[in-house]
């Protein structure tokens, strides 16, 4: 399977409207750090690359976002539809992949399409679509292989009832035998079974009292 790119290398730093991207260094000593807090928030030292809109960082091309994104790279076949351009790190090992006819992705922000179309791959990538993913719809009868959503700035359960809503709504547009995922679902899933787990606790030590 295709790896990800280094995207300091493929996006250059810029910015457009409230959009920006930026590249940063990560020490040897604020990888130590990061360590600290857990193997899902480990940064190895290097040199990256993220996207802020509105100052506010909406993704970056660390592991994490590499492990998280991991699944749909793995799974992407046929014709694929992705929800959230960001600095179009999962595409480039997606279109790679032999299995994969064509790739068309929909992006809130014009400024983000400005800032990082022209350099996405151009191969099987059919067009970037500005539009919100919550009413966008393809045509009538639009069927694709693989379906991912990738909107959202970090990882919080929150996200797991719009992550289901954007399911709801994009069945009927699944292939028979298609796959449908969300960014970092599973992770999320885990966390609200131990966020259930802890209040079940809670309250059973409240009732003991």
């Amino acid at each position: 399977m295709s790896t990800f790119h280094e995207m300091h290398k493929v996006v250059p730093e810029g910015e457009c409207g409230a959009a920006k991207v930026e590249h940063f260094t990560v020490t040897e000593e604020a990888s130590r750090f990061t360590a600290l807090r857990g193997a899902l928030d480990y940064v190895p030292p290097g040199r990256y690359a993220r996207l802020l809109v509105g100052g506010h960082t909406v993704m970056s091309d660390t592991d994490l976002e590499h492990r998280t994104n991991f699944e749909v790279v793995r799974k992407a076949q046929g014709d694929v539809l992705i929800a959230g351009l960001g600095l179009g790190m999962i595409l480039w090992p997606i279109v790679a992949k032999p299995e994969v006819r064509s790739v068309l992705v929909v992006e809130l922000r014009p400024e983000v399409i400005a800032l990082v179309g022209p350099h996405l791959p151009r191969k099987k990538l059919r067009m970037v679509v500005e539009g919100d993913i919550y009413t966008w719809r393809p045509p009538k009868g639009t069927k694709y292989d693989t379906i991912y959503f990738d909107i959202w700035s970090d990882l919080c359960t929150d996200n797991l009832d719009e992550m289901t809503k954007l399911h709801r709504a994009f069945c009927r547009h699944k292939a028979p035998d298609g796959w449908m995922g969300s960014w970092g679902q599973e992770v999320l899933r885990y966390r609200r079974r131990q966020e259930q787990r802890e209040e079940r606790t809670y309250r059973m030590i409240s009732r003991a009292r």
